[in-house]
């Protein structure tokens, strides 16, 4: 270990560099200044804490003083030839997380012959580094003093540090050897930042975004600022001038995943360089969200490091107590004009103020209340009403982005890499943990034995939303009642309150195939009970899951046990019948979309034309079929439920996808082979874009229920166990990112043989090209000529971007254009929904005259219990015990009243309907859109 010469202040590196303090040496004739530095980027490394408050305190600046003012025997001053000796005047602790040695260099030059030393045990602290401190280790530090024959005036210069060599001019320059930084952080749901006037200087930004990230206005009302590309997205801020520290959102929350990433350190870290005592204050008196619940894991953290954070909501009464730094996260209520001077005063004394945003992905006021504030304040930094994505660097999500561009010259103390909180964790491993609570059916709250509180994503399984939070209701079978399913959940939350109790200790382990987290940074994994059961598979066994089409191992098995519980209708299967499902969309096709479309080709060049039933509007091939080896090649995976409107996407309602792959399934197998449709799952296709498993096609899997076909997802074609394909009517394989087994092609090849449909899909520019590389493989070894081709992108007709081109280029000697069946059976009534009226823009009370209406156009009557009208920002609403009459209408204002027969209230305290331009949907209880009115 070298040594270092950074000089720091008493535990967090000094503004600036500078001495921990000048001490005071009173005596009969002199007063003499002993000046203590403490050397390296210690600010990780040790820290200093007086022991006698007689000798050592720490003074306003928070700085170490020694201060000498009585000697032995009650007198003052220092005496000829006399030797004074304090065993333990203040301590040294290593913090850092690898042992140390200490040592000190003293200039006393100018004491005349007086000598001035430090010791430890009695023994002279000189510049080896003779005493060793382990982790976590204290030693006390005394001071010898020999006045000599002729002590005089003068200052006494000492250096504290770590390292093995000679220290030369302490303080001056860098190290040679570099600390040791956090290496990511995690910015979930987060704004950016800016200045009053502008962008902020570079100076300031103490982190920010990397190159891949973007800014967007999620919330669509046009209130974001944008950035040159040339300037960097700022997610953390020091303001230059006032004790001000920013970040784009909540940034120590407990779903961050500490361990991963350094977010509960850099807080702390932030927290021991600006603030002058140990009491943080936690803002709760301004709506906040993010309270400081929200950060217990945190807080418990700052507690081990000597620091109380304490929850306040009267901010003016507190900040005249003890604290020396005050949170603030996305405050939904403004400030008052007292507590915003209460603030700036207690700014202008030295407090630290930490201010924390969110995203405005639901159009939040807490951006607008944050500049409020930071302008009352005086300070430099402005919060963006903006959303932070990142595609590439991201937590799981693009709006979860991570990044590693942190200003480490400017900040290094903010950035110093300590003991965190996190666990590390081994996918390999078992862990026995207690269950802390539970959310729902498939998700619980573990502790660790370190103490440290995770959310586990009860892995393979999905149970029923519970309360506000909407359900897909395409994705369970035969279930089309919202309100029964929202019941269910709530079952579903017990049956997990039973079995997880609170309290017990269960074994915690992972899927090789799944990884450690998913979304939202929850660990994902099996948890065995007490009596050798996993609660995975005895949810899904007893009816309360349905299995979560993703690449797990235990994936097939799963599935049979939910077959069983669905057919013997037990838990959630109870209001299951897929009998009932009506047939919607069953229309004749009129034009298709090809996502991430590819073309199709043969392994010698093109495929004649007879085998195209489908291609580009300039003739490229986009569908070939291979009747003699029942195969066929999709340019993309048509399902894509990801384009449907429902999903945010742009709208798949004029497109007969699902109509044309219905039939072309029925073409290509042979003549009357009935049964299920089987996609595959257990090759990457879950986790990849451009490929689907069946948790992706939801949609298709509702469509097909309408003629009682069932959909379902397999992993691995070579399982022996439950189901054979033999069963099936089709095998659907989308760009495989890991190769099929040799026994899983033969599993296929002998279905293929017994009459069974193979459907390969390709995917253009945004598929590996190695996942081009295995569907190509597959359908030689199936014998078919059919392979993928180039990427394929028309600019003229296309749905959501030229990737995904339209057409209606169809060769109509094909049977594959017709509805499925008879059409629809008519008993979709909600298409006789229009909208009816719609008032925005309004001035006054605006809340209680802004409404839209909708009429019913049909013969028969429209129960609207399950409908959901929402916006283009996805605020949403949904209708509970409505009936439209024929030729009737409803009113939905957004405000609060009483409802009637033909009027309620949304009881918002905001408005919905933007006065430039918005969107109204209007979705049935299955949630397909009835009405979809733009202006």
């Amino acid at each position: 270990m070298k040594r270092r010469s950074v000089i720091i202040g008493l535990g967090a590196t000094a503004a600036g560099g500078g001495a921990i303090a000048t001490g005071a040496f009173d005596t009969a004739s002199a007063e003499r200044d002993a000046t203590v530095a403490l050397a390296d980027d210690a600010s990780s490394l040790l820290a200093l804490t007086p022991l006698d408050e007689s000798f050592a305190s720490v003074d306003d600046a928070g700085e170490l003083a020694l201060v000498f003012d009585e000697v032995e025997g009650g007198g003052t001053g220092f005496g000829s030839n006399t030797v004074y000796e304090v065993g333990e005047v203040f301590q040294v602790s290593n913090q850092g997380t690898e042992d140390l040695g200490l040592f000190a260099t003293v200039d006393d030059g100018s004491l005349g012959d007086a000598d001035f030393a430090l010791t430890v045990d009695g023994e002279e602290l000189g510049p080896d580094h003779t005493v060793e401190l382990g982790v976590g280790e204290a030693v006390a530090v005394g001071v010898e003093i020999d006045a000599g024959e002729d002590p005089t005036d003068g200052e006494v210069a000492i250096t504290i540090g770590v390292g093995d060599g000679a220290v030369e001019d302490p303080g001056e320059g860098p190290g040679e050897e570099p600390p040791a930084f956090v290496d990511k952080l995690v910015f979930d749901s987060t704004a950016s930042l800016l200045a009053e006037d502008g962008y902020l200087p570079a100076e300031a930004i103490a982190v920010a975004a990397e190159p891949t990230a973007e800014s967007v206005d999620e919330d669509g009302n046009g209130d974001a600022t944008t950035y040159p590309d040339d300037e960097p997205l700022p997610l953390a801020a020091v303001d230059q001038d006032r004790p001000v520290v920013a970040f784009g959102f909540p940034f120590a929350q407990n779903d961050v995943r500490f361990g991963d990433y350094g977010n509960e350190e850099v807080l702390l870290n932030v927290f021991d360089r600006y603030a002058d005592s140990d009491t943080v204050l936690w803002d709760e008196g301004h709506g906040q969200f993010y309270d400081l619940a929200s950060h217990e894991s945190f807080a418990g953290y700052a507690g081990d490091n000597g620091y109380s954070v304490e929850a306040t909501e009267d901010l003016e009464s507190d900040l005249l107590g003890p604290a020396s730094a005050v949170v603030i996260t996305s405050p939904a209520d403004s400030f008052s004009d007292s507590e915003i001077d209460a603030l700036a005063d207690f700014a202008d004394a030295g407090g630290l103020i930490v201010l924390m945003d969110q995203s405005d992905f639901n159009n939040f006021d807490a951006t607008d209340t944050l500049n409020a504030l930071a302008d009352g304040i005086d300070s430099q930094i402005r919060f963006n009403d903006n959303q932070v994505i990142d595609g590439e660097s991201n937590a799981g999500s693009d709006f979860a982005p991570t990044t590693g561009d942190l200003d480490t010259g400017n900040y290094p103390a903010l950035f110093a890499d300590r003991e965190g909180l996190g666990i590390e964790l081994d996918p390999t491993e078992e862990y026995e943990v207690t269950v802390n609570g539970i959310a729902d059916g498939d998700t619980a709250d573990v502790e660790f034995d370190n103490g440290l509180v995770d959310t586990v994503r009860i892995l393979g399984i999905d149970t029923p939303e519970t309360g506000s939070t909407e359900e897909r209701l395409q994705e369970y079978e035969g279930i089309d009642d919202a309100p029964a399913l929202k019941d269910a959940g709530d079952d579903a939350t017990s049956y997990a309150e039973d079995k997880l109790e609170v309290g017990s200790t269960v074994t915690l382990s992972f899927d090789e195939n799944e990884g450690l987290r998913g979304d939202f940074g929850r660990l994902l994994g099996f948890l065995e009970l007490p009596d050798g059961s996993v609660y995975n598979a005895k949810a899904v066994e007893d009816g309360w899951a349905r299995v979560y089409d993703s690449g797990l191992a235990d994936h097939d098995a799963y599935w049979d046990l939910e077959r069983a519980a669905r057919d013997a209708g037990d838990g959630i299967w109870d209001i299951s019948d897929v009998a009932a499902t009506p047939v919607v969309g069953d229309d004749p096709v009129d034009e298709l979309f090809v996502p991430f479309a590819s073309a199709v080709a043969t392994a010698d060049g093109d495929v004649p034309a007879d085998r195209v039933p489908v291609a580009a509007a300039d003739g490229t091939p986009l569908v070939g079929v291979d009747e003699a080896n029942n195969v066929a090649l999709l340019g993309g995976p048509l399902p894509a439920e990801s384009f449907e409107s429902d999903e945010d996407g742009p709208g798949t309602e004029p497109y007969g996808n699902y109509v044309f792959l219905a039939n072309l399934i029925d073409a290509v197998a042979a003549d009357g082979r009935e049964g299920s449709v089987v996609i595959d799952g257990g090759h990457g296709q879950f986790a990849a874009d451009y490929a689907l498993s069946a948790e992706d096609a939801a949609y298709f899997q509702r469509y097909l229920e309408g003629f009682a076909i069932e959909f379902d997802g397999k992993n691995d074609f070579d399982d022996e166990t439950g189901r054979d394909l033999s069963e099936a009517r089709a095998v659907i394989v989308t760009a495989p990112d890991d190769a099929l087994g040799t026994d899983e092609v033969a599993a296929l090849a002998d279905f293929r043989d017994d009459g069974g449909a193979v459907i390969l899909a390709g995917a253009g520019a945004d598929a590996a090209a190695d996942a081009r590389d295995n569907l190509d493989a597959l359908a030689a070894d199936l014998g078919s000529d059919l392979r993928t081709g180039g990427a394929v992108t028309d600019e003229a007709n296309n749905l959501g971007g030229p990737a995904n081109p339209t057409t209606t280029n169809f060769d109509a000697d094909f049977d594959l254009f017709d509805a499925y069946g008879d059409g629809d059976d008519g008993g979709d009534a909600g298409s006789d929904l229009a909208l009816d009226e719609i008032v925005y823009d309004l001035e006054g009370d605006f809340l209680q005259d802004e409404y839209v209406a909708f009429g019913n156009e049909g013969d028969a009557a429209v129960d609207l219990t399950g409908y959901e009208v929402s916006d283009g920002a996805g605020n949403s609403y949904t209708f509970d015990g409505v009936t439209v009459a024929p030729g009737g209408a409803v009113a939905l204002y957004t405000g609060s009243g009483t409802d009637t027969d033909d009027t309620v209230y949304w009881g918002r305290g905001a408005a919905v309907w933007n006065n430039d331009g918005d969107t109204v949907f209007l979705a049935d209880a299955d949630g397909n859109t009835v009405v979809e009115y733009g202006y």
